[in-house]
């Protein structure tokens, strides 16, 4: 008898072959408008748009390691006389940049922050669990064509900053599966050159991940002693206690210093706001943040669906970094560039959440970190004369004491990232509370079905209990 049950409708190969290469080509054509604008708009400003301040600084650095290190740390670069600020091992590191004229450096620096952007997505969306290679770089075209345009990326991209090579070479790291060798390598080099990534071994440490925090450890410790060795001078004076001077960065009541120490100091009304106040502040953050994140890889590993255990990998990583940024004493607003694995995580936890509940969070770290204007900072328009984009947490007046003196409205605005920090941290913890419901109800229904089969064995009518809807199951687990 012929089967004439319904069937549902299938589309032909030839059709979703079609609808695959459109939405290939809709996301190449997104990625290509972007980095259009972006190239055309800095084609009409380019020493606005590309003044690369700090890569001068890098070159400089080079430079000097090149000559022994002798005066690396008396630098003061270009007419905002910027001093080296990073590692004797920072100063080898950069040492081949001395080497290259300057139209060499400047279309290499720019370059390879356009395609660090696209490898930090990419990574990031592989740590949310996006298995797919295609898919993949779909998500990182579209990311990257997205966060092109926040205010962390456009700073990274006009200084020359090094802050995407750092994210990238992180999470290549804890993107490598668990026991591989040398995992924790990229951590420690990171650390070498710029001390703030150092807070990832403690996340390692927390997360039980013994071996590869002492790899990040031995790392760390081998670029300190090849400082010591090649540049012993420059060394001994900045592992001295030159590195804990944080005025040598600027002045931390700029708005641009999006860390706790800068919010409270623009709260308080003064620079230096007393040690009592500041420390516990930060402290506290500081140990509720690696709670967090550890509890967040701990609570996602017990999770049987490997989405949800990649998730807790990628919301440990970007609390980690949200914790560092906020507890170090000066977070200018490019070392926000974190923001491409908090993005990712914020747009693959959206798919399971219902009722929009992410929506609020979203709006406001969007609206903290995309341009919203086109004028200069005034601090910068001696080199930046003409307009270029910024974001909305230079539209507060500052500079000669202005920003120690701001009401309410305008020191939300003016520490915009650090309370958009703190929301993301709190979203997490309700996150993490989420996961840990579902794994309680997880562990009471197996001891109901164990006491059901106990009497159904007596003889006794089972009772089984309904299945949960769809939406009750998307309600038990936020992401997915």
């Amino acid at each position: 008898m012929p089967d004439v049950s319904p069937r549902r409708p299938t589309r032909p190969r030839d059709a979703r072959s079609t609808a695959t290469r459109r939405l290939a080509r809709a996301w190449a054509v997104l990625l290509g408008l972007s980095l259009f604008a972006y190239l055309a708009l800095a084609a009409t400003r380019p020493d606005q748009m590309w003044w690369l301040g700090d890569l001068r600084v890098y070159q400089a650095g080079g430079a000097a390691a090149l000559d022994g290190g002798r005066g690396l740390y008396d630098l003061a670069v270009g007419t905002a006389r910027l001093p080296f600020t990073y590692t004797p091992w920072a100063a080898l590191t950069f040492s081949p940049l001395a080497l290259l004229p300057w139209g060499a450096a400047k279309p290499l620096a720019v370059a390879g922050n356009l395609a660090l952007l696209f490898a930090a997505a990419h990574l990031a969306w592989g740590l949310a669990g996006l298995a797919p290679v295609r898919a993949r770089r779909r998500a990182a075209a579209l990311t990257a064509a997205v966060l092109l345009w926040t205010e962390p990326v456009q700073e990274t991209l006009r200084f020359g900053q090094v802050n995407l090579l750092l994210v990238t070479l992180i999470l290549y790291d804890l993107s490598r599966p668990r026991g591989a060798r040398f995992v924790g390598a990229g951590i420690g080099f990171a650390a070498g050159v710029k001390l703030t990534p150092a807070i990832f071994a403690v996340y390692l440490l927390a997360t039980g991940r013994w071996r590869e925090a002492r790899t990040a450890l031995a790392t760390f410790t081998l670029t300190v002693l090849a400082g010591a060795v090649i540049l012993p001078e420059a060394s001994l004076r900045y592992w001295n206690g030159l590195f804990l001077d944080s005025g040598r960065m600027g002045p931390i009541e700029l708005p641009g210093n999006q860390s706790l120490r800068g919010a409270l100091v623009r709260l308080l009304g003064d620079t230096r706001p007393d040690a009592a106040v500041w420390v516990p502040v930060t402290l506290a953050v500081g140990a509720a943040g690696i709670l967090l994140a550890s509890a967040l890889y701990r609570a996602s590993a017990k999770i049987q669906d490997e989405a949800t255990r990649r998730h807790g990998e990628l919301a440990g990583v970007s609390v980690t970094a949200l914790t560092g940024l906020l507890v170090s004493p000066v977070s200018w607003s490019h070392h926000w560039v974190w923001i491409v694995p908090g993005s990712v995580l914020m747009a693959s936890a959206a798919r399971g959440v219902r009722r929009n509940r992410l929506r609020l969070p979203a709006v406001l770290a969007a609206a903290c970190a995309l341009p919203v204007a086109t004028a200069a900072p005034p601090s910068l328009r001696v080199e930046l004369p003409r307009p270029v984009p910024t974001g909305i947490i230079w539209h507060v007046p500052y500079k000669g004491g202005r920003e120690l003196r701001l009401p309410a409205l305008e020191q939300l605005v003016a520490s915009a990232y650090v309370l958009v920090g703190l929301l993301m941290m709190i979203m997490c913890a309700v996150i993490l509370c989420r996961i840990g419901t579902h794994t309680w109800r997880s562990r009471v229904g197996g001891a109901e079905a164990g006491r059901v089969d106990v009497g159904h064995s007596r003889g006794k009518s089972p009772h089984v209990p309904a299945p949960r809807s769809q939406s009750d199951r998307d309600e038990s687990l936020p992401i997915s």
